[in-house]
Parts: C-alpha cells; sequence; structure tokens
C-alpha cells in the first residue's frame, strides 16, 4: 500500500518519457492559452461593443479579462519559443507551468469574488476554471500541493468576505480532494502515454538499428549498397555517413540517383539492359516472389560488376516495400569463369576447341538451322603412328601443333576450328569456296617444318549444306568424314607407306 502511494505521488520516469511529457505538456500549454486568449478577446469585444457606458464594475471585468489575455498570450509566446530549442529543461517547464497555474488561479479567483459579493454561488463556476488550467501537468505531489494552496487561499478570502456563509464545507472539501486526484490521474494518464509511445519509438528505432546494421554488412561487401523505400519514396546511400535521402516521384523517376551515375560508365552496347534492369517503376513486379534480380554488366574502367536488387520488406501481398539495390565489381570473378570456361571447351595441347565445344556448337546449328554457306570439315593428321614410334611423343606432339596451326592459319576468320580426337580435326566454317580454304590450309601445310620432322601431312574432307541440302548435320558429318578416310587412302597408295605400320 505505501510502495503504491509512493509511486503514485513520487514516480519513477525514464528520461525520454520526461522529455516527452514535457513536450507534450508544453505543446498543450501553448495550444490552449492561444485558444484562451483569442475565446477571451472575443468575450471582451462583445462586452465592450454592448456596453452603453463603463462603471467601475465594467472595468473591473474588463481589467481582468486583459489579464487573461496577457497572461495566456504571454505563455503562448513563451511555450513556443521553448518548443523551438533542440531541447527542454525540465526545470524551466515546471516553473513555466507553476507560474501560470498561479497567475491563471489570480484569475479565476478573481472574477469569481466579485460574483460571490453579489450572492451568486460560485463554487461550480470556480470548478470548471480550476479544470481549465488543470491541462497544466505537474507531478502529482506538486499538482497535489499547488491545488490544496489554491483552495486554502481561496477559502481564506471567502472566509475573510462573510465568514463562508456560501460555502458548503462538504461540498468544498469534496471539490478540493476531486482537483487534486485530478490533477494525479491527468500526469499519470500523459506519463502511461508517454512510456508507451517512446516504447514503440525505441522499438521502432531498434528495428531500424538492426536493419541498418544489417545493411552496413552488406556494405562492407559490396561496392555501391542503396536503400530504397517505396512507402517514403525515397532513396538513400547506406555508405553515406550523413545518410542523405533522395526524393522519388514514380510518376518522373524511372532511375536512381545511383543507377543514373552509374550508367554513364555501362559499355554502350550493354547500356539499354541496364536501363531496362534498373528501371524502378517495375523492380517490385520483377521481385515478386523472387530473393533477387541480378545481372552483370561492363564499366568502361573497372571491368565486369554485378547490380542486384534485394527486397528488405515486403507487404501483406508480397510486394517489396523497402529494396537494397547493390553492385559489386566481379571482373576477376568473371575472368576466372571465361578461363574456366576455356579450358573446359579448350583443347589442352594444341590451344584448340575440343570436343565439347565441337558438338555443343553442332547441336546449337542443329536447333536453329543451317546457312546455305556452312561447311563441316574434317582433317587427319597422316603419320603419326610412325613419328611417335621413331621419335618419341615430342614429336608427335609437333606435328599436332603443327596440324593446328596450318588449319587456323588456311581456315582464319571463316569459322572456328577443333581437335576431337588423337589426330582427328574438324572445322566449322562459313564459306562460298571451301575448296580455296583447303588449298589455303595444304599451302600452310607444304610450308610447315618442325624440330623433330621437316614436313607435314594432313588429309582433309568437306561437306557443304549448299550441296547436300537433303543432309542433316549428321549427315554432312559423314560425309566429310568419308571424304577425308578417301584422301588418307590416296596418301598411302601414293606414298607407299603400308597403313598398318604408320599411323590411321
Amino acid at each position: 500500500m505505501i510502495k503504491a502511494i509512493k509511486n503514485y505521488f513520487f514516480p519513477t520516469i525514464d528520461r525520454d518519457v520526461r522529455e516527452l511529457m514535457d513536450q507534450t505538456s508544453t505543446r498543450n500549454i501553448k495550444n490552449v492559452s492561444l485558444v484562451v486568449a483569442v475565446f477571451e478577446t472575443l468575450t471582451l469585444l462583445f462586452f465592450v461593443l454592448s456596453r452603453k457606458s463603463f462603471g467601475h464594475e465594467e472595468w473591473l471585468s474588463i481589467g481582468s479579462v486583459l489579464f487573461c489575455i496577457i497572461t495566456c498570450l504571454s505563455v503562448f509566446f513563451v511555450t513556443r519559443y521553448m518548443l523551438s530549442r533542440d531541447e527542454l529543461d525540465h526545470l524551466k517547464v515546471e516553473l513555466m507551468q507553476i507560474i501560470y497555474y498561479i497567475l491563471m488561479s489570480l484569475w479565476s479567483m478573481w472574477g469569481s469574488y466579485r460574483r460571490y459579493e453579489r450572492g451568486e454561488q460560485i463554487l461550480t463556476f470556480y470548478a470548471c476554471e480550476v479544470m481549465l488550467v488543470c491541462f497544466i501537468v505537474l507531478k502529482p505531489w506538486t499538482s497535489t500541493l499547488m491545488t490544496l494552496y489554491t483552495y486554502v487561499v481561496l477559502y481564506s478570502v471567502i472566509l475573510k468576505a462573510d465568514g463562508g456563509s456560501g460555502i458548503n464545507t462538504i461540498n468544498f472539501s469534496i471539490l478540493v480532494l476531486v482537483s487534486a486526484i485530478g490533477m494525479g490521474m491527468r500526469f499519470h494518464s500523459l506519463r502511461n502515454t508517454s512510456e508507451a509511445t517512446v516504447k514503440l519509438e525505441k522499438s521502432k528505432n531498434s528495428e531500424i538499428q538492426d536493419k541498418m546494421n544489417i545493411l552496413q554488412s552488406i556494405a562492407d561487401i559490396y561496392d555501391k549498397v542503396n536503400l530504397i523505400d517505396f512507402n517514403e519514396n525515397t532513396e538513400m546511400s547506406v555508405r553515406d555517413k550523413d545518410h542523405v535521402k533522395y526524393n522519388l516521384d514514380l510518376s518522373v523517376h524511372k532511375h536512381t540517383v545511383m543507377s543514373t551515375k552509374i550508367r554513364e560508365k555501362v559499355m554502350p552496347d550493354q547500356l539499354d539492359d541496364f536501363i531496362a534492369f534498373t528501371d524502378i517503376s517495375t523492380v517490385r513486379e520483377r521481385l515478386v516472389g523472387k530473393r533477387l534480380l541480378s545481372e552483370d554488366f561492363i564499366d568502361v574502367v573497372d571491368g565486369w560488376f554485378r547490380a542486384q536488387y534485394i527486397p528488405v520488406e515486403v507487404d501483406d501481398e508480397g510486394m517489396p516495400t523497402q529494396v537494397v539495390f547493390t553492385t559489386r565489381n566481379v571482373d576477376d570473378e568473371r575472368q576466372r569463369e571465361e578461363r574456366l570456361v576455356r579450358i573446359a571447351m579448350t583443347d589442352e595441347l594444341t590451344r584448340l576447341f575440343n570436343r565439347r565445344s565441337y558438338e555443343e556448337d553442332l547441336a546449337e546449328y542443329e536447333k536453329n538451322g543451317l546457312d546455305k554457306d556452312f561447311v563441316i570439315l574434317s582433317a587427319d593428321v597422316n603419320g603419326l603412328k610412325r613419328v611417335n614410334d621413331t621419335m618419341g611423343h615430342a614429336g608427335g606432339d609437333e606435328l599436332l601443333k603443327g596440324a593446328a596451326e596450318c588449319l587456323l592459319l588456311g581456315i582464319a576468320s571463316k569459322g572456328k576450328v577443333y581437335r576431337i580426337g588423337g589426330d582427328e580435326f574438324a572445322a566449322i566454317l562459313h564459306t562460298g569456296d571451301p575448296e580455296e580454304v583447303k588449298r589455303d590450309i595444304e599451302s600452310y601445310v607444304d610450308k610447315w617444318s618442325g624440330q623433330y620432322s621437316d614436313k607435314l601431312s594432313i588429309s582433309i574432307g568437306y561437306a557443304t549444306h549448299a550441296d547436300n541440302e537433303s543432309l542433316d548435320i549428321v549427315g554432312l558429318e559423314k560425309k566429310a568424314d568419308n571424304e577425308m578416310y578417301q584422301a588418307k587412302a590416296r596418301y598411302y597408295a601414293t606414298s607407299g607407306i603400308d597403313r598398318r605400320t604408320s599411323s590411321r
């Protein structure tokens, strides 16, 4: 019981709660003071205009109203000045409230006493006037003392006037008690409201801080990190220490400040794709049901970078309300990927494309169809086994590298060359004169000379789509192989070499 009474009259208040209470009560005083000043001014004007002459009573009434108007206007300007400061001084707030309470109580007693002198009942009227100043919220023990002091003064004045003949002691005591309790209840009501507001604000701030910590962690990973808030229609750089927010008008802006700056350095042939990817008017719809949107582009200075949109918050319908836009340089990563792709698609010895690449390219042509100038060329090194047997694998490797070089030089930009087996090569090219390509390859073969072998021989066959429109890719491949085998048979027949003791 004692603890409850102590908590009621001497509550412990958190500093943030006290500041909010000071702001709220000071703001209430400012607003009500202005309302009272305006109301009393209108009342005074009506009173003056309705009187034909002014006697002692009229001037007393005018003085009473002017006192109220001046007091309220003074308090209005004082509280407005206090609220304009960065932080309210609690002692000054309490002092201002006490002074205002005393002044308003004096004014109410001034007006009420004259009515009492005329024989009017004033208790109900005075109770209303006291309630008018009860919006001034002080701590319960302070307000209780102030209320008791005010009513003691009032009782003394009335007692002096006529011995308190017009006072009902019980009613008066109840009025004192109700006023004191009312002041305390107002205080605790404001305190509870302020505590709930501060708690909610701290919870929001904690949530925001958690998000900022997460975003800061993201900022440590990425080169650029922007938070796009579709509720506020703002954009903010997380890496910016000042956290400046830029307004976005989605009816006008389709791109943020960050993406607009980035696109100035995007490769020209990728610019249209980048503009479409960073269109914020469509990014929310594109993100629905997805964890992120990601695409790689090339910066003309720094190389490859990855742009991503990551949803941070979504509404009940799954529509993102906050999105993070990030960029990160992935040039080294892309180069490693390209190297791995080249390794996977390239023959280690000759550096030509390998069988896997050859089969994937054939599948692509089969899917998309063949042009009239499409040609498959098949080639095979003659006498490789004999060179391997007499000069070792170094000699054989030299022969294979020589064949690859001659094929590359002869085909040049007309197509791609592949090593598809031990001594087997293939090429996919586009040319209207494959015979000329074949002569160019043979010309380079005739000129070739190596460290282990002074000559090189290659059997070549080819098949064109223009001359074999009824054949598919598999048919063209078989026809090119058949021609190559026929050329190889002619080579062994004319060279007098036993094919069984040499290569294929």
